[in-house]
């Protein structure tokens, strides 16, 4: 796994846009997260996907092209969401003016979707006294750096598709390809028969710039866009295992240089070095090799290529320990792929240090697999007990997504040891996890699992919801097979007040409740198509927070009548939100079962809940989407700052209000989590019993689709240090005595 456990302690103090024309009708660039809706009478999108939806039932879901509202008003660029470099939090200081550590920064994504092109900057981030945060010039620009590359010295990667040897990793030149992927390369978009252009295409897509303008189209830059690709920053592994296998592997990976992933629609995976911004290799996923033959045409219509979700985690590969990368060409393909990413400057079958691609899973190999949003989970589990020892096998955990074929949405686990030439076998080498199926007449799919595991990292249980408003627990703390009881029930059904499904599209976030068990947070919401950015479908959307012990006898499934409700009223002008409620506790026994609250003028609004939240010292931090009843005026966003248990804000110390203000709106799309920085640590001086206050600041930044961070805002948690407690010693004369005469007491 990527990180010692996987479900936060909320405990309260305690330290633990895009380049286009003006169209007619139009109709929010930034806010629905994935891609390929073909565009629709009486409103143009900037830029229409042709993507087959295939004949799955219940309905296919329509992805659009672009992530976020498209404003009237009209931007060269959009930005994406960053992804933060960590860092060390700054020293306790009794001054408070400690700034943001040195080294932080960001890896940010900018994108213009008319020329095709992206770039990736590396930024210094710096904190003032006040806690306002700025980021300084790029450190780098990896599409410069790129653009003086010649592409004979490009490290660039594919796998065969199939044949004699299908799944091995080869270099993405001509004369290595199979000639299944020969043939589709050496056709022109559309055609039948082969134009002996092949060699040429395959050059251009290399970055040969020679051929630009005449036979094929010329590009703004050899970096493509990353629509709904986020930065993946990787560098020394986590300290998860005590064998000795494993410490040599973590060891090793200090001697790595670190490096951000990011896929972009260009047809390639990169992965860059964080300190330099040079390529370091690309890989191709062979599942888009049949479509990359699109890319060059002059005549070239945007599409999605390798424009999804990446995760990293650490696995047992074929004996030894690796980091391995598991990414998805989102709304570009139905599938995942697997790298080993160990050592991203050796990444080459033919190194001793890198397995090069592990595997692609595809509609292929399961026709339930669909279109994968949200980041897969890298999870170790329990394959079966032998000479009473347990053995375990690392797998890539995640749901179906969107457009998968079947009436109901699946978990899949994808071994990661699988042989490059092995086939894929369900109850072999993959599980699939069925869900009871849904409502014929809607959409089904099944989003990011939020894993649950034990101390020795190894996943008990996930958590994921649907579509359809449906949050499914599945369970591994048995040995495989793996299965889902027909019978199967929710945990939790989210529905409005008037009982109308609100769909789960984010990867929940889970605490530990109090008196055992989890409380589960998610916001409902999507914006996938375009019905959902009309103003007349506008329905309301909410926040959950839901209690669940798997170790309990099951019971019907809840829903937000079994919760405590919190209200939210908008204030004059919209600039924050007033959220009430009865403080109550929430866990097992006779506490609440959760809580929720329905946004403020959801219906009128539109606002809901696309991202996960963050949770840091005990609260709850996420940011909303609001597009507004104008499709011509700009979007906003809200962010939330609550304690995770009580689903209230809280004040200075950290306890929870039953009226606080919360919400605050900014005029710009936050699409993405807010991004947390440590700020200062002051330490209040001593009371009389040698106790001491601990204050730790967190700054709260957002960024936008234009321009720089906004200012989200501090959350503050306080947690007593030094002498906690005075115990009476009642024979202290008589230890002293002995002390005295050297005594032991």
């Amino acid at each position: 796994m990527g990180s010692s456990s996987s479900v936060a302690m909320p405990s309260r103090g305690g330290p633990g846009a895009p380049s286009r024309r003006h169209v007619r009708g139009c109709i929010s660039p930034r806010l629905a997260p994935n891609l390929a809706l073909a565009a629709a009478a009486g409103l143009a999108l900037c830029c229409a996907v042709g993507l087959s939806m295939g004949s799955a039932h219940p309905p296919p879901v329509a992805l659009d092209d672009h992530p976020a509202a498209l404003a009237c008003k009209l931007h060269r660029t959009v930005q994406g969401p960053p992804v933060a470099i960590p860092t060390a939090p700054p020293p306790p200081s009794g001054t408070g003016t400690d700034s943001v550590p040195s080294g932080a920064g960001i890896f940010r994504v900018t994108y213009d979707l008319a020329a095709g092109s992206g770039t990736l900057h590396r930024l210094p981030l710096v904190q003032g006294e006040g806690g306002d945060a700025r980021v300084l010039a790029p450190l780098w620009d990896a599409a410069a750096v790129l653009a003086t590359t010649p592409p004979a010295a490009r490290r660039i990667f594919t796998s065969h598709g199939d044949g004699p040897g299908a799944g091995t990793t080869v270099p993405f030149d001509w004369a290595w390809l199979s000639p299944s992927q020969q043939e589709a390369l050496d056709r022109p978009p559309g055609g039948t028969a082969g134009d002996g252009l092949g060699p040429d295409r395959v050059a251009w897509l290399r970055g040969e710039r020679t051929l630009e303008g005449g036979t094929f189209r010329a590009r703004a830059g050899l970096l493509g866009d990353a629509v709904h690709g986020t930065p993946l920053y990787l560098a020394a592994g986590a300290n998860l295992h005590g064998d000795a296998a494993y410490a040599a592997f973590q060891a090793g990976t200090l001697r790595r240089p670190p490096a951000v992933y990011l896929g972009a629609n260009d047809g390639m995976l990169h992965a860059f070095d964080a300190g330099t911004g040079a390529e370091l290799f690309a890989y191709v996923p062979a599942m888009l090799v049949p479509v990359l033959n699109q890319l060059p045409a002059p005549g070239y219509t945007h599409r999605a290529y390798v424009d999804g979700p990446l995760a990293a985690g650490e696995a047992l590969v074929r004996g030894a320990w690796r980091s391995v990368l598991v990414g998805a060409p989102g709304a570009g393909g139905r599938g995942l792929f697997a790298l080993d990413v160990t050592d991203p400057a050796a990444f080459d079958p033919a190194s001793s240090a890198s397995l090069g691609a592990l595997w692609e899973f595809t509609e292929r190999d399961d026709a339930a697999i669909g279109h994968v949003m949200q980041p897969a989970q890298v999870a170790r589990l329990q394959l079966r007990t032998r000479h009473g020892k347990p053995e375990y096998r690392h797998f890539a955990v995640a749901g179906n997504g969107l457009n998968g074929r079947g009436a109901a949405g699946a978990l899949f686990l994808l071994a990661l040891d699988k042989q490059p030439a092995e086939r894929w076998r369900l109850g072999g080498n993959y599980y699939r996890l069925d869900t009871p199926p849904g409502d014929p007449a809607l959409p089904a799919g099944l989003g990011a699992a939020a894993p649950v595991t034990d101390a020795h990292h190894v996943l008990r249980h996930a958590y994921a919801g649907d579509l359809q408003g449906n949050l499914w627990r599945f369970d591994f703390t048995r040995n495989a097979p793996w299965r889902t009881d027909p019978a199967m029930q929710p945990v939790f059904v989210a529905r409005d007040a008037d009982g109308r499904p609100q769909p789960i599209t984010q990867p929940p976030r889970i605490v530990h409740a109090e008196g055992g068990g989890y409380l589960v947070l998610f916001g409902t919401g999507s914006l996938y198509g375009r019905e959902e950015r009309d103003p007349a479908h506008f329905v309301p959307q909410s926040y959950y927070a839901v209690y669940d012990d798997p170790a309990a006898t099951p019971g019907r499934p809840l829903d937000r009548a079994d919760l405590l409700e919190r209200r939210a009223e908008g204030v004059a002008g919209g600039a924050h939100v007033i959220l009430s409620g009865r403080a109550a506790s929430v866990g097992a026994g006779d506490r609440a079962r959760g809580w929720y609250f329905d946004f403020a003028d959801g219906a009128t609004s539109g606002e809901r809940s696309l991202a996960p939240g963050v949770i840091a010292d005990g609260k709850l931090v996420f940011a909303t989407v609001v597009p507004g009843g104008d499709p011509c005026a700009d979007s906003a966003s809200r962010t939330y700052v609550l304690d995770a248990l009580a689903g209230l804000p809280a004040d200075a110390s950290g306890a929870p209000l039953p009226r606080g203000v919360t919400g605050v709106l900014v005029s710009d799309l936050i699409h993405g989590p807010p991004m947390l920085l440590p700020g200062r640590r002051t330490l209040a001086p001593r009371d009389p019993t040698g106790r001491i206050q601990v204050t730790r600041d967190t700054t709260i930044v957002r960024f936008g689709t234009q321009g720089g961070p906004v200012d989200g805002g501090t959350s503050s948690a306080g947690w007593p240090a030094g002498r906690l407690a005075w115990r009476e010693v009642a024979n202290w004369r008589q230890l002293h005595r002995k002390a005295a005469q050297g005594q032991r007491p």
